[in-house]
Parts: structure tokens; C-alpha cells; sequence
């Protein structure tokens, strides 16, 4: 039975229990800052759980997940992954135990015909109810029915001693028995035994407790199931396989590793196998909008690239390949996610331009390890090898393992539990810098507005004033209503500005942010204090609010021109628009030239130019999709979506705010186009009247550029005539010259002319002389500056034009320096410059 089999089948199994079939949810969580990735398929469920917005009683799902907690793990073992898909079935207030572990039971003999023989169970010792349904309905034997504690039939682990407050319930899991020939062979083993012979496939949760701060566990309002089983190691069970890595889905991709691969064996089996799970978890993190990077989850797959690449490396993989395996990982994954299709070819560009990245970081660092290590040889302090193994691992992502070949080549060790402690204090920095963040809008304020459980029904399509309820005050200056025509932060559009009114009180809102169906109204009182409960008059600025509308709608029209300048491969992968400016971040490999710079500015004003009208229209989603309507990158969406359509140009999903006709924007302006992660471009823009004032400030600016030219250009006229008449003086100069034996030395102070005019003289007079030494100096704005130019005759004799121009800037409390046939310099002491060249020229004197 195929992948795809085992996945349709518990998917149309839980249909037909009244289930409704959820989409996996992204990668990335919507609207949940307390996790870097979904690594659970109850992630998208968190608000039915707690009993909001409960739509459906039941749901199943086949949720992509990622983790990295077992990094170290992923490939030498039959069945660690960062990315794996996990089937679950759910129920908010509706079935519990029984239905759960009967219909469990019911798949797994019933539809996938696996033989009850080879089922075991585990509950939570204390759960009698659950074993009784093992034991007295399902009928497995007593002695096939585990009973253990709260650390592995508990979820949260240990939660009824140790915490954390809050939902919490006991678990029962069930196991596959491979048979008494696999394992320890022991009489008496069970699932308890970590042996091998039992691999767990199905863990469901019995969510019915509420854990106090007395540490006493109540009974929930509602009880909640919630189950998961590792689609990827069902499918090793059902094709007969020893580990995951040998199922149809990972096959071709191993099989095209092998391929490009100089080694054989046990070691290079493991490698291929982490090679074939990061490229999994790459590709589905990118084609969910998470592009490499030094920050947070952009950290993640950059790490999951390098340590891939270095995988390859040591299975003779020197060149570029992970970007090959892109196409492998989509083929095998294209008919449940068939949008990483589309997506293919930019994956595959972004994944290859991190490998480039990180093979020349390898060639350029591998020797400055290799360097380093030589010099700690001799001393061979386990805290200094392990603090410089740090900073390359961490400053520039050389991989551990390779760190370690490199010290072992020069007869070091890294300690690895010193190494671990430099790890764990740059975590801990980077998780309080995570937590400030988390705790002022997630914890804090987030969850504070969350738990109110409040809905805001949003007017703003329509009306710029309405009259509101006020449902909460959350603070002095924080205010949520029934209804309000404020858009709250949202789909990188910032809140808008306005005015609340009431009786007892008046606000100026500064901000709105949208949380969940709420929206939080955020300002300064003007007059009094606004009550819960109250009337409320509440208007927009709409000078403000256009000014937004006229910069989203450009966005839409710069993400069409840019698709048609620079090609189909263009994705928004974020944007923000507030009044001031736009902002909008794109795939695309390289940087914009300036005739595509020019081009995309000259549709879009023509586009302007054309008075088009935009139109808004609530389509469903898979009419939207029918029509060609973009989507943003890793963006997951309702049912029914909003479609916001310009002309012929542009067909976006979008919930936001828009002007009403692409005139309203007046006048296009990009003023930026950067780098901002490996295969994302940021563009920064302006419209309207922001627009046309930094035309006149840049015009302003460029008069003063022409203008500085031009002095500069009489300046550098100015000193050629200088240069030209003391070239004329080249010998009476030399005339001057100070003769020792047959060289000549020459220390001169020239009036008014730059640092190249000397140059160009010291070379007049190499051309006239065959053995001297010349220092010449001047002063220009109060800067001493000087060249000093040895012949070759006089350089084979041990003169060092760099170690005199060094003593010369001492003297002058600067610095200076070169080669030995000619140096410069330069000091803060102009006062002492002509002293200074007597006295070296003194000095020369003696050693010529």
C-alpha cells in the first residue's frame, strides 16, 4: 500500500464518521508567535479547543509538521525526521474514549487489514476507563494492555505533578509488534522495551482535565479529543519495511542522492538518509514562504541547507546538488500539495544559491579553522578550542562534524560539553530576545485580548464613521467594540488612525491591531474615560486611510509589473503598506538592474495613468483560484475569500483596504530595491504626494551633486597646473638634494598641491636619477601628508620606503606605511611635518 493510499484512506475513513476533512494548516502558525513551526496536527485547532469559533465538531487532518529537536538523530535511526506528515482526527465538546479507540481499532484492522495479533495498547495507570475499553469492548488481552505513569501516558508529560496549569489529560497509545525474530528476543518483552521490536503508530489524547495552581486536576467544561499518527511510519508498517527511509515517498529522492554520491556503506547510508529528510523539510519550508536567513525560522533552513551540504561533502559530494533534489521531493509529494509545483523551479534557485553561499564560506573559513587549530596546538586549552570552534560554528555556520575532523588533524579535541555550554548561553540570549518580544504581544497582550473571547464585525469595506458598543476596556488607551470601521493591523496593512467618542470620554486611536476576530482599538485619551458598556461615535481619518489604499493597491500593481519585467517566478513572499510608504518583499535570484528599475515604474504609472477601476468581489476560494487569482506565499485561506481585481492587470487575494481606481494613487516612485534574505528582494516605494516631495528633494539634491562635481572638477584643474609648474622645478630640486657617495637624497616641503602631485614628482625625479631617496611633504587643510620613493639600488642596500614613511608618522602623530620601493602617510601635526623630514633626512644620511 502506497503513501498516498494510506493517507486517502484515513482521511475518507474519518468522512465517513462525520468528519470534516481540514487542509494541513502552513507550516508557518498563523497567528500563534509561541512556536516557530507547526509541529503538531492540533497547532490549527488551539481555538476550537478552548471552545471559540467552533464551526465543526470533528475534524481529520494530514498536517505537514516540522521539528528540529532531534537534529542529531535524523538519519541514523529508522524513524527521526524534521519534517513528516501526521494524521489526526479530532473532536471539540463531541466523541470521546470510546469512539476514538473503537474507530482506531476499526482502521487499523478494518481497513488497513493489519492482523489484531500484532496490536498493543497503553493507557495512563490511572485511567481505568480507557483500559476497560481495550480490555472489555475491543477485547485485547489483559497482558497486551500497558499500563504506565505520567511521564509517557500524560500529556503534557508529567503535567499532573510537574505542570504546566491549565488543559491536560491522560493518553493511550498503540503499537505495532514486528514480531519475537526483531529485538531482544527476551520471553517477556513488551512495548515498555526500547529494543526494536515495537514501534508506536498511534497516540490519542484525552484532553479532560483542567489543571489548577493547587496542582488538582478538574474536569473540563467539554471534553476534547485530539490523536496523531507519523503517516511516514504507518507507511514503513504497511510496505514492510525496516525503517522510514525505505518507504515509496523517500526511495526516488535516496535513490537520487546515491547517484551523485562517491561513497558506499553503513555511514553513507545514514548521510544519504539526513540529505533525503532536510531537502524534504527545505522544500515545504520554502514553498510555505520561509526563505534562509540568520533570523529565527529563516535560521532553520539555513542550518538544515548547510548540514545537508555538508552531508554531501562527506560522501563525496563537492558540487552544488541539493537544488537537483527539489524536483525528487516534489514529484513524490505533488498529489497532496500540488502547489509546490508551481513553486518547483523558485525552490530549487533559492536552494542552490544557499549551497553556492555555503561552499564559499567552507573555502574561505576551512583554512582560518585550520589556521586557528595550528596556533592552539601548543597551548591546547580545551576552553579556548572549544570557545573558537564556537565563533566559526555560530559567526559563520561551519558545521560541527567538520570543526572536529579539523581539530583532530591538528591533534586537538573539542570538549563537547564546553562547546554545549557556549551553545546553550547564545539560546538563551536568543530566547529572552524572543521572549521581550513574545511576552509584550503574545503573552501579554495577545493573550489578554484572547481570552476575552470577543468578535469585532469589521465595517471598513464600506464606511469611514459608524456608531459602536464598547465591549472592553483593557486599559488606559486600549478599547475593543461590537463593530468599528478601523482596520486592525492585518496582512501587512498597519491599523488605522481615527477618533472614539463616548459620553463619559473621548480617544485618539493611534493604532488598530486585529487578534483572532478582534480588534483593539489603541490611542491616547483626549478628554475623560471610556466605559465599558458605552455608546460609542467612532470615525477613521480618512485622509489617512487613503493614503493607505492608494499604497496597497500599488502593491498589486507592482507585483504584476514586476512578474512581467522580471518573469513568472516573481511571488510576494510579505509586504506592509501604511501611509507613508509601501514596502514588498519578492523571490527573485538577483539584483533589479536600473532599465528594470525604469521598466516596472513605467508600467505602473501607465497603469495609473489609465484610470482603471480595482474591484472587490467575495468569491469562493476555489473559484478565486479558477480564475488565476494570486495568492501570497504560504498564506492559508477561509473558504470564502476576497478578490480584489485591476482590470486586466492584477487578480489578488486579499482582505485589505483598496483605492476605488488606480488614479486615486496619482504617481508611482520606487526609491529602494535590496537584498533581505538568499533569493528575496525588498522594494521600498512611495506614492502620491510623498512621491512627488522626494522628486523635488532628490532634484534638489541632484542640483547640489552638479554642483559639488563642478567645484571638484576646477579643484582637480586647479591642482593639474600645479602639478604641471612644479614639475618644472625638478631640478633645481634635485639641485638642493643632499649627495652621499653617488645617491642623492631629497627631503622638500611642497606649497599647495595633493598627496598625487608628489607622486607624480618623486617618479619625474626616478626618471632623472638613478640611486635616490625622496621624502617630499605638504600640508593641505591643516593635514600633513607625505610620500617617501626608494630606487631599487638603494632598496637592495636595506633602504625601506615603508619603514621610513612609518618613523616619519610618528613624528607627525599620524600613520603611514607601503613597500619598499615607495609609501605615504600622512599626520594631525602639520606644525612638525618639515622638522620631521630634515631630521629622517639626517638620518638617511648615515645609512646610505
Amino acid at each position: 500500500m502506497t503513501t498516498n493510499e494510506i493517507r486517502k484512506l484515513f482521511l475518507d475513513f474519518f468522512k465517513s464518521k462525520g468528519h470534516t476533512i481540514v487542509p494541513s494548516d502552513s507550516l508557518v502558525p498563523k497567528d500563534d508567535p509561541t512556536v516557530l513551526f507547526t509541529g503538531a496536527g492540533m497547532n490549527q485547532f488551539k481555538e476550537k479547543f478552548l471552545g471559540r469559533n467552533v464551526t465543526y465538531k470533528r475534524a481529520a487532518t494530514c498536517q505537514k509538521c516540522l521539528r528540529t529537536g532531534d537534529l542529531d538523530n535524523v538519519g541514523k535511526t529508522s524513524g527521526h525526521h524534521t519534517f513528516f506528515e501526521m494524521l489526526g482526527n479530532f473532536s471539540f465538546g463531541d466523541y470521546f474514549k470510546k469512539e476514538a479507540i473503537l474507530w482506531a481499532w476499526e482502521f487499523f484492522t478494518g481497513n488497513l487489514k493489519i492482523d489484531p495479533v500484532r496490536l498493543w495498547a497503553s493507557v495512563y495507570k490511572d485511567d481505568e476507563e480507557a483500559y476497560g475499553i481495550w480490555k472489555d469492548t475491543v477485547k485485547i488481552p489483559g497482558e497486551r494492555i500497558l499500563k504506565l505513569g505520567e511521564k509517557d501516558n500524560f500529556w503534557p508529560s508529567e503535567a499532573p505533578t510537574k505542570g504546566p496549569n491549565g488543559p491536560c489529560g491522560p493518553c493511550s497509545e498503540i503499537f505495532y509488534d514486528y514480531g519475537k525474530d526483531v529485538g531482544c528476543g527476551k520471553p517477556g518483552c513488551t512495548p515498555a522495551c526500547d529494543c526494536g521490536r515495537f514501534v508506536e503508530v498511534w497516540n490519542m489524547v484525552f484532553t479532560q482535565y483542567d489543571r489548577h495552581p493547587d496542582d488538582k486536576l478538574k474536569p473540563l467544561p467539554a471534553n476534547n479529543i485530539d490523536t496523531g499518527m507519523g503517516l511516514e511510519r504507518l507507511a514503513s508498517v504497511m510496505q514492510g519495511v525496516k525503517t522510514n527511509f525505505e518507504i515509496d515517498i523517500f526511495v526516488p529522492i535516496i535513490s537520487e542522492i546515491e547517484k551523485f554520491s562517491k561513497t558506499k556503506g553503513r555511514a553513507s547510508k545514514a548521510k544519504a538518509n539526513a540529505i533525503a529528510d532536510h531537502i524534504r523539510a527545505v522544500t515545504f519550508m520554502i514553498a510555505d514562504g520561509v526563505m534562509p536567513s540568520n533570523e529565527e525560522r529563516g535560521y532553520v533552513a539555513r542550518k538544515l541547507i548547510r548540514r545537508a551540504a555538508s552531508h554531501g561533502r562527506d560522501i563525496g559530494i563537492l558540487r552544488p546538488f541539493l537544488y537537483k533534489l527539489v524536483t525528487s521531493v516534489t514529484d513524490v509529494m505533488r498529489s497532496q500539495y500540488p502547489e509546490i509545483i508551481e513553486k518547483r523551479d523558485d525552490i530549487a534557485q533559492i536552494v542552490k544559491k544557499e549551497e553556492e553561499s555555503f561552499l564559499f564560506v567552507i573555502d574561505n573559513q576551512l583554512p582560518k579553522v585550520e589556521e586557528a587549530f595550528e596556533k592552539m596546538k601548543a597551548r591546547k586549552d580545551a576552553g579556548e578550542i572549544a570557545e573558537g570552534a564556537f565563533n566559526f560554528y555560530d559567526t559563520y555556520g561551519m558545521p560541527y562534524e567538520m570543526l572536529e575532523e579539523a581539530a583532530e588533524r591538528h591533534g586537538l579535541k573539542i570538549d563537547e560539553e564546553l562547546f554545549e555550554s557556549f551553545l546553550e548561553r547564545q539560546r538563551k540570549l536568543s530566547r529572552a530576545k524572543t521572549k521581550m518580544k513574545s511576552e509584550i504581544f503574545s503573552e501579554t497582550f495577545a493573550k489578554k485580548v484572547e481570552a476575552l473571547d470577543l468578535r469585532t464585525e469589521f465595517l471598513g469595506y464600506d464606511k469611514a464613521h459608524a456608531k459602536a458598543k464598547v465591549l472592553a476596556v483593557l486599559g488606559d488607551g486600549e478599547v475593543i467594540l461590537d463593530k468599528t470601521p478601523f482596520y486592525g493591523e492585518s496582512g501587512g496593512q498597519a491599523g488605522d488612525w481615527g477618533k472614539i467618542e463616548t459620553e463619559s470620554g473621548a480617544m485618539e486611536v493611534e493604532d488598530a491591531k486585529k487578534i483572532g476576530q478582534t480588534i483593539v482599538h489603541i490611542g491616547k485619551m483626549l478628554r475623560g474615560t471610556i466605559l465599558k458598556g458605552e455608546d460609542a461615535r467612532v470615525f477613521i481619518d480618512e485622509a489617512t486611510r487613503r493614503k493607505v489604499m492608494a499604497n496597497h493597491t500599488a502593491t498589486h500593481l507592482l507585483q504584476a509589473a514586476l512578474r512581467k519585467v522580471l518573469g513568472d517566478h516573481v511571488r510576494q513572499t510579505g509586504s506592509m503598506v501604511d501611509s507613508g510608504h509601501l514596502r514588498f518583499d519578492f523571490t527573485h535570484m538577483k539584483k533589479m538592474d536600473q532599465r528594470e528599475i525604469s521598466r516596472v515604474e513605467e508600467i505602473i504609472n501607465g497603469n495609473i495613468k489609465d484610470r482603471i477601476k480595482v474591484e472587490k468581489t467575495i468569491k469562493s476560494l476555489e473559484e478565486a483560484r479558477s480564475e488565476g487569482a494570486t495568492a501570497l506565499f504560504g498564506e492559508k485561506y477561509e473558504d470564502k475569500v476576497r478578490v480584489v481585481t485591476i482590470g486586466d492587470v492584477s487578480k489578488e487575494l486579499c482582505g485589505g483596504t483598496h483605492a476605488d481606481n488606480t488614479n486615486d494613487i496619482r504617481v508611482f516612485k520606487l526609491i529602494s530595491e535590496s537584498s533581505i534574505a538568499s533569493g528575496v528582494r525588498r522594494i521600498e516605494a512611495l506614492t502620491g504626494e510623498a512621491a512627488l516631495e522626494w522628486a523635488r528633494k532628490a532634484e534638489k539634491c541632484e542640483s547640489l551633486r552638479l554642483a559639488a562635481e563642478s567645484a571638484k572638477e576646477e579643484t582637480k584643474k586647479a591642482m593639474q597646473i600645479r602639478t604641471k609648474e612644479e614639475l618644472l622645478k625638478i631640478d633645481s630640486i634635485i639641485a638642493r638634494s643632499k649627495a652621499v657617495g653617488a645617491s642623492k637624497i631629497v627631503a622638500e616641503m611642497v606649497e599647495n598641491v595633493d598627496i598625487e602631485c608628489l607622486r607624480v614628482l618623486s617618479d619625474g625625479m626616478r626618471t632623472r636619477e638613478r640611486s635616490i631617496v625622496m621624502v617630499l611633504g605638504t600640508v593641505i587643510a591643516d593635514k600633513a601628508s607625505f610620500i617617501v620613493s626608494v630606487t631599487d639600488d638603494l632598496v637592495d642596500k636595506g633602504l625601506n620606503a615603508g619603514a621610513i614613511a612609518k618613523d616619519i608618522a610618528r613624528l607627525i602623530e599620524g600613520s603611514g606605511g607601503g613597500k619598499s620601493g615607495f609609501a605615504q602617510g600622512g599626520g594631525r601635526s602639520p606644525d612638525k611635518l618639515k622638522a620631521s623630514l630634515n631630521k629622517i633626512s639626517e638620518d638617511l644620511g648615515g645609512r646610505i
